[in-house]
């Protein structure tokens, strides 16, 4: 099952990162934990820096985020993380308490031993809730599948 323009991005003053998922790894595996899987695109533009590389995701690394974003929003303090089981990607969005936002934005091209960029993306509260409906666009299209032990 393919399915197309399903991402979340994070954006300012033309820097961005943008979390774009294609279709589930592993349709056919035995395994739950395999079948949650899911191949994306990370793409960034942190100042002079551009790229873009191929990862995959789990369906649960989308539904935690969006926890979190959600009780960063209602108190615009505190941390929301989303990061990767392979640590290819983390984003912390940082909150000052009056609608400030930092996104802090690791990347790293291979699991393990790829190249890593590490760049920050300012933004403030009115971005949460364009995130917030991607998060669900993207949970919506790819629930979680079975059971994960």
């Amino acid at each position: 099952m393919i399915l197309e323009n399903t991402f979340f991005e994070i954006s300012d003053s033309g820097d961005f990162i943008r979390i774009e998922l294609i279709s589930y790894c592993h349709t056919n595996a035995e395994l739950d934990w395999d079948k949650n899987w899911i191949i994306g695109f990370v793409k960034v533009k942190a100042g002079a820096f551009s790229g873009e590389f191929k990862t995959d995701f789990m369906t649960v690394d989308f539904v935690s985020f969006k926890n979190e974003l959600v009780k960063l929003y209602e108190k615009l303090n505190g941390i929301a993380t989303f990061h990767t089981l392979e640590s290819q990607v983390e984003i912390k969005i940082i909150g000052d308490g009056i609608g400030h936002l930092k996104a802090k934005c690791e990347v790293m091209d291979y699991a393990g031993t790829g190249n890593k960029l590490v760049f920050e993306i300012d933004f403030d509260q009115t971005y949460i809730p364009k995130i917030l409906n991607q998060l669900d666009e993207i949970i919506n299209k790819f629930p979680k599948i079975g059971e994960l032990k």
